[in-house]
């Protein structure tokens, strides 16, 4: 195979793996290396609510999404994430730690996508735009973080930072790069949250996409949270997510905490579904919405627990679900 040829089957397979649930559509899209970076791994919450995640990160969470919110963590945290993504590509392998130690909290991550096979749904071609079928498609992306939060004022601002090693490797076409984030979060009160970050700095867009965030977080009572985030990655346009989280406190239900999550990411149209399941619940022509569900409680041998799950519809490419767990102790 050509380097020519090679770097168009980079390219199709990068726009299969999909960068956000703006997926291939856009012309700008997929452009840059380490595009897995946008799937969304690590919080079933921050899926769930449209991504608007940036203002409301915390605890391990916080490691993908905005390192400030490291600082928030006031337990040692380990998270597992899993992430079944459109086409049959999936990242088993998700794993975070905090460790709060004084005002600061350190924190790591690592994560790890593969698909393999000629069985493989990729739809990889050639530079000429013939499918490469029944070739041996590899897959082989990963990544690692170390973080830090700090907590300033009065706990009212909350700085954070972090490095970022990245290993992409794609039908033989390897990248390693190590990049940082930084991220701010400013609470002047209980009801709002203000957070920015830049994710993925320091390195050139063909080997890996810088993301900026900036958002808000409006906690209205006890029970209704709502969030907006604007982001904007080097490889794509502007992208906007808002989402609302009903929550059911544990003092309510005595066992633990509920919460039910909507939120909306403005993704580009990927046509219709011929999913019975999504055709029957109307979300077949859904393209953004997001939904969730949280179960929470700090009765179970004295450890906190917590599961939350996410549902995306994607249109035409199916849909796309990922479930979190974590304990703090």
């Amino acid at each position: 195979m050509t380097m020519k040829s090679n770097h168009a089957l980079h390219l199709a397979i990068l726009l299969a793996v999909g960068a956000s649930p703006a997926w291939s559509l856009n012309e700008y899209a997929g452009t840059s290396g380490a595009n897995f970076m946008k799937l969304g791994q690590g919080s079933a919450r921050a899926m769930a609510i449209g991504r608007a995640y940036v203002a409301l990160a915390e605890g391990t969470d916080a490691i993908v999404w905005n390192p400030a919110g490291l600082a928030l963590t006031q337990q040692k945290e380990l998270s597992y994430s899993y992430l079944a993504y459109v086409e049959n590509i999936g990242s088993p392998l998700y794993f975070a730690y905090a460790h709060p130690i004084g005002r600061s909290v350190w924190g790591a991550n690592v994560g790890y996508l593969s698909v393999e096979g000629p069985d493989a749904s990729i739809d990889a071609r050639d530079a000429n735009g013939i499918p490469l079928n029944n070739q041996e498609l590899v897959i082989r992306n990963a990544f690692g973080t170390l973080g830090v939060g700090r907590s300033f004022w009065y706990e009212k601002l909350f700085l954070g930072g972090a490095l970022r090693f990245i290993h992409d490797d794609v039908a033989g076409s390897v990248r390693d790069v190590v990049v940082g984030d930084v991220g701010v979060l400013i609470r002047p009160n209980n009801v709002l949250s203000l957070g920015g970050a830049v994710q993925n700095f320091g390195s050139d867009k063909a080997n890996v996409a810088t993301i900026g965030r900036v958002g808000a977080g409006l906690r209205l009572s006890d029970f209704v949270t709502l969030a907006f985030e604007v982001n904007k990655a080097s490889d794509d346009t502007a992208r906007i997510g808002v989402g609302g989280e009903f929550q059911l406190p544990e003092e309510y239900l005595e066992v633990g905490q509920v919460a039910v999550r909507v939120g909306y990411y403005n993704a580009d149209h990927t046509g219709f579904s011929y999913n019975p399941t999504l055709q029957n619940l109307n979300l077949d022509r859904s393209t953004g919405l997001s939904f969730g569900l949280g179960v929470f409680t700090s009765r179970i041998f004295g450890y906190g627990l917590g599961l939350d799950w996410a549902f995306v519809p994607a249109g035409a490419l199916g849909s796309i679900t990922q479930i979190s767990a974590k304990v703090k102790f």
